[in-house]
């Protein structure tokens, strides 16, 4: 059975910064919950106050986490002062803001201890996620948005809130003075030629990087407000919950209760945010189903637990289990039946049945079933899977009549998200699947059929019809979303720098390619292809959230770009790696076209970039990433805007 090896370092009493008042208490609480539920699996190590050292810190990753074996789950969690210090020359290109986020160990800023800047941060979390770990990142801190609680003024308060904040460092180290394993990993030319080191984790953070993590003195002892509404989520989700999920229900607390703090999720690497929190094992499998007089089914958690109202089309997902299914914390069986919340008070929610795979000793298909019954003298548990998941569109057309019906009606019923709707309806996403007796097949816009998506009318085809239609949705969704009139469409500039063959490193003098309406060219005679640097401009006079994406002609989609600019600052894409770009070969080899659409979505908010990123799926040298689909809440346009860049490459 996979172990959980967990790092836990919470500080209040420091010296040489302002002490703070809710770290250890936050530690504490969040070692008992995760004792009380991995119970023998739990490898635990806890560094509290004096004892969270810049050595000690270090000596949790290297000879601690690094134990874990490839499957099992790594986690460090950092409760204390997180800051601010001066890149040294050699790494300004990948910082936007020209300084590296750090977390404040206890003895950090005397008798020349530093520090441990986020770079450093990558290193150690590289060598663990090289043991094949499933490695886990959460930063109760100020800044934390970059992985890094800020040092400052304890003194300020706002609405019954203290900043957490410690002074920024004014003088830069020099590349001497961090570990010699983050100078390796980010050595200039490195960068230049694989981009920025992307060891695969999941990071978790407390706000954004310009963002002060704040305590949360609701009742005696202060807390920090992050900390808290994490605890309270996982006692609410279910083992199948994703971080995608807890991230949603933390950061619905954290801005009912602070000001100026969003919660960040990031994913590197190959990470994907849409797999299980901590495997399933920190998940709560004790939620009752309950029902009334009237017939009406009760989850036991309502909106205080995360649950948001059902709104246009969105809707929470719950699966419905027989009482003492999940008893075993590595088992995650098949539900009873399928859930969604019609209805969310306070403490519960209201569910109405969508499906059903088992019903008493018979196994049913849920495809067969539109609702069921539960069986009143049984008791059942329930677990949130997911939330908020709004429907979109699939046009389903072709002959004969009855398999068209079948692959409409499965296709509602088994995915939960498609409305099948005529062409003609507007706004929205549409896929066209053409069928035929034996076979669907997915169309191009074009109306041609599409390289490899043919599906047969057969377990596993219905199966990989669905994910392929999520993921082309999925992907038009994103190319498409554009706000209206905003005053941030356009203010990202989207630059290509192109690189001569064989130049380590482009100079950031060097002239952008053209582009003519949206469009660049570039053009390689040699089957070596062209190799750039991206960068991105912020015109406009604000600090912006900026995610850029590569939409490929694959319906890939590769997050090449997540960090904030400053008003009239620029950020490069990949880590300031030079990239090559070259026509894909799947496309056959008479074909001497390519074209890549590089989209920014800038914001005065955070965006989740996780949910932008998709494998590819027409290359079958790649593996289809498919995410459930979502959709921004409706925001005022004048708060974020996109900009695009279509890349077109010639031989």
């Amino acid at each position: 059975m996979p172990r959980v090896h967990a790092l836990l370092v919470g500080i209040n009493a420091y010296v040489n910064v302002t002490p703070l008042h809710g770290c250890v208490d936050d530690v504490t609480a969040i070692g008992r919950l995760l004792t009380a539920r991995i119970g023998d699996a739990l490898e635990l190590r806890t560094l509290l106050d004096g004892d969270g050292t810049r050595a000690a810190i270090i000596d949790g990753f290297t000879a601690h986490l690094a134990k874990a074996a490839p499957g099992d789950v790594a986690l460090f969690y950092f409760c204390g002062h997180g800051s601010q210090e001066p890149c040294p020359p050699e790494w300004l290109d990948l910082e936007p803001s020209k300084k590296n986020q750090t977390i404040v160990p206890v003895d950090s800023r005397a008798n020349g201890v530093y520090d441990i800047a986020d770079k450093e941060l990558v290193a150690l979390i590289e060598q663990v996620a090289n043991t094949g770990a499933q490695v886990i990142t959460i930063f109760d801190s100020c800044h934390s948005g970059g992985v890094t609680r800020d040092v400052g003024d304890d003194e300020v308060m706002t609405q019954s809130m203290s900043r957490m904040t410690a002074a920024v460092t004014k003088s830069a180290r020099t590349l001497a003075d961090y570990l010699p394993s983050a100078v390796e990993l980010f050595d200039p030319v490195r960068v230049a030629q694989y981009g920025a080191p992307e060891p695969t984790h999941i990071a978790i953070a407390a706000c954004q990087h310009f963002e002060t993590a704040k305590e949360w003195p609701l009742q005696p002892p202060r807390r920090g407000t992050f900390t808290r509404a994490l605890e309270e989520v996982l006692a609410a989700l279910g083992p199948t919950a994703t971080y995608l999920d807890l991230l949603r229900s933390v950061r619905a607390k954290v801005l009912t209760r602070a000001r100026d703090q969003v919660p960040l999720l990031t994913v590197s690497g190959k990470a994907d945010a849409s797999t299980l929190f901590m495997g399933g094992h920190a998940g709560r499998r004790d939620l009752t189903i309950d029902i009334d007089d009237n017939g009406a089914i009760w989850l036991s958690a309502g909106t205080a637990d995360g649950i948001g109202e059902p709104k246009d089309g969105a809707s929470t997902e719950v699966a419905i289990h027989r009482r003492g299914a999940l008893d075993d914390p590595a088992a995650l069986p098949q539900p009873v039946a399928m859930a969604t919340v019609s209805d969310a008070k306070v403490d519960r929610a209201q569910l109405r049945l969508i499906g059903t795979t088992t019903l008493g000793t018979t196994t049913l298909d849920t495809a067969t079933l539109d609702t069921a019954t539960l069986d009143t003298t049984l008791q059942y548990i329930g677990v949130i899977t997911k939330l908020g998941t709004p429907q979109l569109t699939v046009v389903v057309s072709g002959s004969p009549a009855p398999a068209v019906d079948i692959v409409r009606d499965t296709l509602v019923k088994r995915s939960g998200l498609y409305v099948v709707a005529p062409a003609s309806t507007p706004g929205i996403p549409f896929i066209t699947a053409e069928v035929s007796a034996h076979a669907t097949t997915l169309l191009d816009g074009s109306g041609a059929p599409m390289r490899n998506q043919r599906f047969m009318h057969d377990t596993n085809g219905t199966r990989a019809l669905i994910a392929a239609v999520v993921h082309l949705a999925k992907w038009h969704g994103t190319r498409d979303r554009t706000p209206v009139g905003s005053t941030l469409n356009n203010v990202v500039k989207i630059e290509l720098l192109p690189a001569a063959e064989g130049e380590t490193l482009v100079p950031d003098d060097r002239a952008p390619l053209p582009a003519v309406h949206g469009i660049v060219e570039v053009k390689y005679p040699t089957d070596a292809g062209a190799r750039a640097k991206f960068r991105l401009r912020n015109t406009s006079s604000v600090r912006l959230y900026v995610v850029l994406v590569d939409l490929s002609e694959s319906f890939g989609c590769s997050v090449w770009f997540n960090d904030w600019i400053p008003a009239g600052g620029s950020g490069y894409a990949a880590g300031a790696k030079i990239l090559r770009l070259k026509v894909p070969v799947w496309k056959g080899a008479y074909v001497t076209e390519g074209t890549d659409i590089l989209k920014v979505f800038a914001a005065t908010s955070p965006i989740e970039s996780s949910e932008l990123a998709l494998g590819s799926l027409l290359n079958p040298k790649e593996i289809a990433v498919t995410r459930d689909i979502e959709e921004d809440e409706e925001q005022d346009s004048s708060f974020w805007g996109t900009t695009t860049l279509r890349v077109v490459t010639r031989t």
